[in-house]
């Protein structure tokens, strides 16, 4: 978990009381009376769809989540197939891989890859590709906070665990691992207890150690919790332009309020890269998710099915190369949940939480219907969205449409040029709290343009599937039930105030 522009950072006391009093989301300005024309040509075909199915975490539990499982299953459910290092909480941390640090880094016995092995194994094993991260997990221990006491040593440290999982280094792996982060959030004294320049030293003198060992890896940072910090954002890249540091990716933390507001911070991003001459490098979001100041039954509702559903049909438009969501396993801990600090997808015994379901809709959308029919343009401040796509052999259309924050919204679906002679299928699935990716309604229809007016009501998805033949997506599994205690509402202003204090103390 992180902070960042969007969350109170500095003057926490002096906002608490706005935080507590005024609603955190943004305000919608459709009109429940507007209704929304989607007209889709099943001739009229763009580029492939992106699924964004990139995530921290997983798919093994951590190592003292009490009964936590191997969700390896529900992220292939789901298509995962990119996980990023961060927050194991020790075994793919330098501090644990390379416990002394006054050992010699060329030596075979100064690290300890028995954690980390099991860790990028699993990963690898459930179909993954492994983003790297170098450095330590959000801890409350100080020493783990500061910078490394030689910067060159911690580098070649860095290389010999490259050489590890990538050339079978100390009886290693041949795991191909190309995306290597340097550190995590540098610009929070919870990761980074020194000054930006100090961080741009350690990252150019890593990027150059671990490029001259190998120039087909990507290396980048500076992942930073605000794009407002200009230490971690322009300065940075104005540093690294006139080193000459390898830059492979920029890497950005954001936990929104509203889709909206990622859209914008990924298309600042990328124009932002452009204009400093980092044409060809990487946007990559290393964390996002909801505001992290929303209440706990906000990130496990459908409430958040529907931000994840809008963000994933956002990303398609902005130029963002990956989006890892924050996060997938859970850590079985009350205390986080009650203020509202439990980000995972899944439970710690691997039920799926309604968010979850979001994911698996657009799985079936690029697995099935990967190439991307045009539509007409999108507004995604309304918190409405919408993405179709055909198959390659025009079997089937796929059609996903959220509707985050917004007004009960009625819609009229106008589909031309349906690629079949004979009858065929609608299948409408809905995900809101009391339908978890269901089917509501199965229709039979024999033209090639087919029209259809529905409402889609406030914090819920409807995924539509056209197909001629009789096998269809199948439905939702059940998700984890939202304890009593976290429905009442009446404790919010009391448990914000407690999870702004926790952050003050783990993040500084």
């Amino acid at each position: 978990m992180v902070l960042n522009a969007e969350h109170p950072r500095n003057f926490f006391f002096a906002l608490a009381i706005a935080i507590i009093f005024t609603s955190p989301f943004f305000s919608a300005s459709l009109s429940s009376t507007s209704d929304i024309i989607i007209s889709i040509d099943c001739s009229r075909t763009d580029d492939a769809i992106a699924s964004y199915a990139e995530i921290n975490c997983g798919p093994l539990p951590n190592r003292y989540t009490k009964e936590g499982v191997d969700i390896t299953k529900q992220y292939q459910e789901i298509g995962i197939d990119f996980i990023r290092t961060h927050d194991f909480y020790g075994p793919t941390d330098i501090s644990n891989i390379f416990p002394d640090w006054s050992a010699d880094p060329e030596d075979e016995a100064s690290y300890n890859f028995t954690a980390s092995d099991e860790i990028i194994s699993a990963i690898i094993n459930a179909g993954c590709r492994v983003f790297y991260r170098l450095g330590e997990s959000a801890s409350d221990n100080e020493s783990l906070r500061q910078p490394p006491k030689n910067f060159s040593k911690w580098a070649e440290i860095c290389k010999h665990i490259v050489m590890h999982y990538n050339d079978g280094w100390a009886n290693g792996y041949h795991y191909n691992i190309t995306y290597w982060e340097i550190w995590n959030e540098p610009d929070l004294s919870g990761f980074w207890n020194e000054t930006a320049e100090q961080y741009y030293k350690l990252y150019e003198i890593a990027a150059k150690t671990l490029k001259s060992y190998n120039s087909s890896l990507k290396i980048g940072g500076p992942c930073t919790s605000s794009i407002a910090n200009e230490n971690f954002t322009t300065r940075f890249l104005e540093y690294v332009a006139e080193n000459d540091v390898p830059l492979d990716f920029f890497s950005w933390h954001m936990y929104a309020k509203h889709p909206y507001k990622l859209y914008q911070a990924s298309l600042y991003i990328r124009n932002m890269l452009n204009r400093y001459g980092f044409t060809e490098c990487e946007n990559i979001n290393t964390e996002w998710n909801i505001n992290i100041l929303s209440p706990q039954r906000d990130k496990d509702n459908a409430k958040n099915a529907a931000f994840t559903a809008c963000s994933l049909i956002a990303f398609q438009d902005v130029g963002i190369d990956y989006a890892f969501r924050y996060r997938g396993t859970q850590d079985n801990s009350w205390l986080a949940r009650l203020l509202g600090l439990d980000l995972s997808l899944f439970t710690y015994d691997g039920m799926y939480k309604t968010p979850a379901l979001a994911y698996l809709a657009m799985h079936y959308m690029v697995k099935d219907t990967p190439i991307r029919l045009i539509i007409p343009p999108i507004n995604i401040s309304t918190g409405i969205a919408y993405l179709a796509g055909v198959s390659e052999d025009k079997s089937n259309i796929s059609i996903l449409i959220s509707n985050y924050e917004a007004p009960d919204t009625n819609y009229i679906l106008n589909i031309t040029n349906i690629p079949w002679n004979g009858s065929y299928n609608v299948v409408y699935y809905l995900i809101d709290d009391s339908y978890h990716l269901e089917i509501v309604e199965n229709v039979t229809a024999n033209t090639s343009s087919y029209a259809m007016e529905r409402t889609i009501e406030r914090n819920s998805v409807h995924f539509i599937r056209l197909t001629n033949s009789s096998v269809f997506p199948q439905e939702g599994p059940e998700v984890a039930t939202i304890p009593f205690i976290l429905k009442l509402r009446c404790l919010d202003p009391i448990i914000r105030i407690l999870a702004i204090l926790l952050l003050i103390l783990v993040f500084g």
